[in-house]
């Protein structure tokens, strides 16, 4: 049975949210790619990705929203995602929820402001090859799928698929 949903808020992140927004990342990528692409790289990633001054450059550089869940058991910083603008469209950079608050529309919330954050605009996100998570979703959504990239991650080659979002 799918989760009862709580009521979702969404708002721009400030520089105050970058330990939430590091923590959502640590625990999604662990629950969500250890297995895909092992724990090791998944690791070195985060270290280098995700530094308390990285997240806060993130935060200041791209438009970047966070969502909570404001009722129920969950409080705080539950999701995020971070898009900027790339040549012609916009791109999805990163956007988690914790694993235990997934399947309450945080993720669809946070989509509906990044499209509004650019519009007009096709929006790109790249997925990681067998996220059995993150494709479902983007096709739900009406995303159709794009070329097969290759991407360095934490010192391992993995494959992605670019889709897309079309304005």
């Amino acid at each position: 049975a799918a989760p009862e949903r709580g009521i979702v808020t969404v708002r721009r992140a400030v520089p105050g949210d970058a330990d939430a927004i590091r923590q959502v990342a640590h625990d999604a990528w662990r629950a969500t790619y250890g297995d895909l692409i092992g724990e090791e790289p998944v690791e070195r990633f985060l270290a280098q990705a995700y530094t308390p001054d990285r997240v806060s450059l993130r935060i200041e550089r791209n438009e970047t929203f966070v969502a909570s869940l404001v009722d129920g058991d969950l409080s705080g910083v539950d999701g995020f995602v971070e898009a900027k603008r790339d040549g012609d469209h916009a791109h999805i950079v990163a956007f988690y929820t914790r694993p235990g608050a997934r399947g309450q529309g945080m993720g669809s919330a946070l989509l509906v402001r990044v499209v509004a954050a650019f519009p007009g605009l096709d929006i790109s996100a790249d997925v990681l090859v067998g996220n059995d998570l993150g494709e479902p979703f983007y096709v739900a959504r009406g995303f159709e799928a794009g070329d097969l990239l290759e991407e360095e991650i934490g010192g391992e080659t993995i494959r992605e698929r670019r889709w897309w979002l079309r304005a």
